[in-house]
């Protein structure tokens, strides 16, 4: 081995001469000054103190965020001007209106292109147009305060673009612009055509493009049938809720049992056999055949709502029943669907306020018409987009990585092979964490407007996850047995997901195996048993759960890794988490979040009681989103579904520039890929035969890291 070769070329630290072992201590005492961790932000919860200079995106990251903020920004533009001609247009002068509109698309054009020089000069135009309606219009009464307001609204939202970037328009400034005035409200929707027409010029999302087959009702929109309701529990945006119903809990200790789940939701044999059609099935039979499931909110219980614009908002801790039906009646897949059976808006059952609502009125909820069923899935779909912005993806992704990007920084040198393995896999995540606490995740931030509850019920949600969070429960297959999903018939996530882990348990071992030999190696390895220190230490990541290590007799130390194999699963779930996991919550966003009467972040309206009238469907649009927070919910997860920096498993911009400088390395990861491309072909293979495609899960779709 040449010399060359030897500096490039990673290795255990008891591996180096006693020189090079005092260069990696001197590299590593110069990173803990940059790397550090804060405890103040969320409780519990173990952060970056601040942004280190190396963590910061790059320009070609930036470049690629601007890519998609163009096409974001244009529909956004084109949907507000949509919203004012439905108002205005009959009201206002041609001519002007005309030069408004002129005025209005020079600086769009012009912005795409950011020189906030021009800009600065084309929005004077514009406010120069805006600024000569009124004595157009001069005589009509209820107009000009409505333009006051629209010449405040896009100066504060153009000024805003210019000044703080691609962002700022997210906050909610358009309501200074469109909010009511003269008894007009135009963010209320008047029908469902008003949040269809807010996606102009961005493709339509998956929830809207779903291809119509011959067993689908023939009204209403595919993502607001029963099927799809059901659907969304096993290939929607967050899976990681729905739980198998079981008799006695045993091993499986994250089920749900029945007797403690019909204490406070009284479900019965009667119920299941009424909405499914069959007479025979009970409640003990569906458990004993793995068929029955449940979506239990109980962490939402106690949660506080905010108001927006003085507009209050509401939340509930449902309790939501399926069952897994082979042959399902009309309407449903005919291969097999997770059939919706009953659904109760509470934590406690109560016949007046908290019925239990079904499809078919069975059970006492006064719901003929079905809408009280409509509006129950609406939300506990909120609801689920709540747990989903706050636990499944913040919390167990974004904040999981974050606090072991800076471990590695303090204790693994840059010469160390796992340092090498694990930095493309945590590119770029202490920047998008850095970048949610101080915009995203604040009072007034994008959360909380599009959230409906208080950001301090959001941040201890966070907290209340991370304390329960332990590492070896989320290795999948032990997650999917923990929660009795591991015999749930048909899985899309599930299935497609764990062909992904095999795949990566598989290249890290193959990969660590050519630095350590045994588990003496890993013992020996010094650097890596202070990561295992910092990873497990309480007032460092503080991580519990891990079953793998062994205790060390040292009392300030009482961890140790000794064990290759159990080596291997660690490392493996971590590119699990940067990876796969994270894009499956991530990715789903735009796609099946985005369309508010199916899936939105709040509530409107106190949820239905047993009392409620409901008498049409244009009453179910006051429990919907106004349409200003529904713009601003799509527009931003567009931005977050369509940024991927890389390609999960490939580490080379150049072709010619090798990432891996070990020549070892170079079958390993064309093995890796070659496996990946087979499940990308599976996966394929499978979305042809499934009711909508699940395509979160393509590698093809997968960043190496959380950077988005």
């Amino acid at each position: 081995m040449s010399s060359t070769q030897a500096a490039v070329i990673p290795t255990l630290p008891q591996q180096d001469s006693a020189d090079l072992q005092a260069q990696r201590a001197f590299q590593l005492s110069l990173a803990r000054t940059d790397y550090n961790y804060m405890r103040s932000y969320l409780e519990s919860v173990p952060m970056s103190a601040d942004l280190p200079s190396a963590e910061k995106f790059s320009l070609d990251y930036e470049a690629q965020v601007l890519k998609v903020f163009v096409p974001l920004a244009e529909n956004f533009k084109q949907a507000v001007t949509l919203l004012l001609e439905r108002e205005l247009s009959e009201d206002m002068p041609t001519d002007a209106l005309r030069a408004v509109e002129q005025a209005y698309d020079k600086l769009s054009k012009e912005f795409s292109l950011l020189h906030p020089g021009r800009d600065a000069k084309d929005l004077q135009d514009l406010l120069a147009a805006l600024a000569a309606l009124p004595k157009a219009i001069e005589g009509m009464t209820r107009l000009p305060r409505d333009l006051e307001k629209m010449i405040t609204g896009l100066d504060a939202v153009f000024k805003d673009l210019i000044a703080n970037g691609p962002t700022a328009f997210l906050k909610s400034t358009l309501y200074d612009m469109l909010s009511s005035d003269h008894g007009r409200n135009y963010l209320r929707p008047r029908s469902l055509e008003d949040y269809e027409n807010q996606f102009i010029s961005l493709p339509k999302p998956l929830m809207l493009s779903i291809e119509q087959q011959s067993w689908m009702p023939k009204e209403g929109l595919p993502c607001q049938q029963d099927w799809f309701f059901g659907h969304l529990q096993i290939a929607g945006f967050n899976t990681t809720q729905l739980r198998g119903v079981v008799l006695e809990r045993g091993k499986q200790r994250d089920a749900a049992v029945l007797s403690e789940l019909q204490a406070k939701c009284p479900i019965s044999d009667a119920i299941l056999q009424s909405v499914t059609g069959d007479s025979a099935i009970t409640l003990a039979q569906a458990i004993r055949e793995h068929r029955l499931y449940v979506v239990d909110y109980a962490q939402l219980e106690g949660a506080k709502t905010n108001s927006l614009h003085d507009e209050q908002r509401y939340i509930a801790a449902p309790i939501a029943l399926f069952y897994w039906n082979p042959t399902p009646p009309p309407g449903f897949p005919p291969g097999g669907a997770l059939q919706p059976i009953a659904i109760q808006l509470g934590q406690r059952f109560d016949a007046e306020a908290t019925p239990i609502y079904t499809p078919n009125d069975c059970a006492g909820g006064d719901d003929a018409k079905g809408y009280k069923w409509q509006i129950a899935k609406y939300i506990v779909n909120a609801v689920c987009a709540i747990q989903h912005e706050s636990v499944a993806h913040l919390g167990d992704c974004h904040l999981i990585i974050e606090p072991m990007v800076v471990a590695m920084h303090r204790q693994l040198a840059t010469s160390h092979p796992l340092y090498k393995l694990l930095i493309p896999h945590f590119r770029f995540t202490i920047n998008i964490n850095d970048d949610a606490i101080h915009s995203l995740v604040v009072p007034g931030g994008v959360v909380a407007c599009n959230v409906g509850i208080e950001i301090e019920s959001t941040l201890a949600l966070v907290s209340r996850a991370h304390r329960a969070w332990r590492w070896d429960e989320r290795l999948p297959e032990r997650q999917f047995a923990l929660r009795a999903v591991d015999q749930l018939a048909v899985f899309p996530f599930r299935d497609d997901t764990l062909l992904l882990w095999k795949a990566i348990k598989q290249y890290v071992n193959d990969y660590l195996r050519l630095y350590y030999r045994n588990d003496q190696d890993v013992a020996l390895d010094s650097e890596l048993q202070g990561w295992i220190y910092e990873l497990t230490a309480p007032q460092y990541c503080g991580f519990q759960g891990l079953d793998g290590l062994q205790p060390s007799g040292d009392s300030e130390r009482p961890w140790k890794i000794d064990s290759l194999d159990y080596l291997i699963e660690m490392i493996s779930l971590i590119l699990y988490t940067a990876g796969p996991l994270h894009a499956s919550v991530n990715y789903a966003q735009y796609p099946l979040m985005s369309f508010v009467p199916g899936v939105s972040g709040s509530v409107y309206k106190a949820p239905p009681t047993r009392s409620t009238q409901i008498e049409s469907e244009q009453d179910l649009l006051t429990w919907y989103t106004p349409l200003d927070v529904a713009l601003y919910g799509a527009s931003f997860e567009f931005l977050l579904s369509s940024v991927q920096y890389d390609t999960f498993g490939h580490y080379e911009h150049n072709p010619r520039d090798p990432y891996f400088k070990d020549p070892r390395v170079e079958p390993i990861v064309a093995k890796l890929q070659a496996e990946l491309a087979a499940i990308e072909t599976e996966i394929r293979k499978r979305n042809q035969s499934r009711p909508m495609p699940y395509p979160f899960q393509l590698p093809s779709h997968i960043p190496n890291s959380i950077s988005i």
